[in-house]
């Protein structure tokens, strides 16, 4: 099942975002079970969602790719997917 992940990172702006993305996007992309990635600013910093083939998949990147790699704390919220729709 698909699942909808939100990392909410506090502190985090656009410029932050833009200095260590290019490397950990093209990682992502890469990687098996990865669908979809999108970036905005919020309320509380920078919120970052994505969407996954399955909770291990994102998890193993997660955990290998991304923890270290980005100076902040991040909250991770996941939420099944019930459906996709694409063009």
């Amino acid at each position: 099942m698909a699942v909808l992940y939100r990392h909410r990172v506090e502190g985090m702006d656009a410029a932050l975002y833009d200095q260590v993305s290019p490397n950990l996007l093209e990682s992502l992309k890469q990687t098996p079970g990865f669908v979809y990635h999108v970036a905005f600013a919020s309320p509380e910093g920078f919120t970052i969602s994505e969407i996954w083939e399955s909770r291990e998949q994102h998890d193993e990147w997660f955990d290998n790719d991304v923890r270290g790699n980005v100076p902040a704390e991040i909250q991770v919220e996941a939420i099944d997917v019930h459906n996709i729709a694409t063009s």
